[in-house]
C-alpha cells in the first residue's frame, strides 16, 4: 500500500547571483548614493533609512539598464516557474526604487499590492555586526493564516524565510508575500534597488 503526498500552496522563491556584478554594482552605488544627498526620503515601510521614488530605473546611465535587463529576465523565468514555460505573453510593467540603509534603520512587515512579483537586488549589503546576527536580513512570512497556531513534530510549519544579503543577490517573490527586513546595525551603507512588475494579458 502507497502513502500518496501532494505539494500543495507552494510558493516559489527565486535567487540569482549575477554574474560579474562588480563594475555595475559600483555604478548603482554612486548613483544611489548621489540622488540620496538631492532628494528627501520617501516614506513607505521604511523606518529611518533613505527611500528614491519609484522611478530608478528611468536613470539613463547603462548600469541602471543592465540592472533593468537582469530583472526581466529574472522575472520571466519566475513565470515560467510558476505559470509553464510560454504561457503567459504580455507586456512587462517594471517600477523599482532605490533604498539606503544606515544602523537602526528597517522595513516594517508590508506586502505589495497591484503587483505580480516583487523583490530586491542587493547593490551593497554593507558590514556584518558582531553580536546581531540578523542585522538587515531580509524575513520572508509564511502567508498561511494559523500555521503556527498547533505545535507539529518538527515544527515544519509556519517558519519564516530569511535571506542574508549579498552583494549581487537578486531576490524575487510574489507581492503579496508578506516580508520584512531587520533593523541594519553595520558601520556602513547597505545599498538596494526594491522593484515590483505588474503583467498584463494581450487580448485575444
Amino acid at each position: 500500500m502507497e502513502f500518496e503526498f501532494t505539494e500543495a500552496f507552494p510558493t516559489k522563491i527565486g535567487r540569482l547571483w549575477v554574474p560579474d556584478a562588480e563594475v555595475m554594482n559600483r555604478d548603482l552605488r554612486a548613483i544611489v548614493l548621489a540622488e540620496e544627498t538631492r532628494h528627501p526620503s520617501v516614506g513607505r515601510s521604511n523606518i529611518g533609512g533613505w527611500h528614491s521614488r519609484p522611478d530608478f530605473l528611468h536613470h539613463p546611465e547603462p548600469s541602471v539598464a543592465g540592472l533593468t535587463s537582469w530583472l526581466t529576465w529574472g522575472i520571466g523565468r519566475m513565470v515560467d516557474a510558476t505559470a509553464g514555460p510560454g504561457v503567459f505573453k504580455g507586456p512587462l510593467s517594471l517600477s523599482a526604487w532605490a533604498t539606503v540603509c544606515r544602523a537602526g534603520a528597517y522595513h516594517a512587515p508590508h506586502s505589495h499590492p497591484d503587483s505580480a512579483w516583487s523583490g530586491v537586488y542587493y547593490v551593497d549589503a554593507g558590514t556584518e555586526s558582531p553580536g546581531h546576527p540578523l542585522s538587515g536580513i531580509l524575513e520572508l512570512l509564511d502567508p498561511r493564516a494559523g500555521v503556527d497556531a498547533v505545535t507539529a513534530p518538527g515544527d515544519p510549519y509556519g517558519e519564516p524565510v530569511r535571506i542574508r544579503p549579498e552583494a549581487g543577490l537578486l531576490v524575487i517573490f510574489p507581492s503579496w508575500l508578506y516580508h520584512w527586513v531587520h533593523p541594519y546595525s553595520g558601520q556602513t551603507p547597505r545599498v538596494a534597488v526594491s522593484f515590483n512588475a505588474a503583467l498584463e494579458r494581450l487580448k485575444d
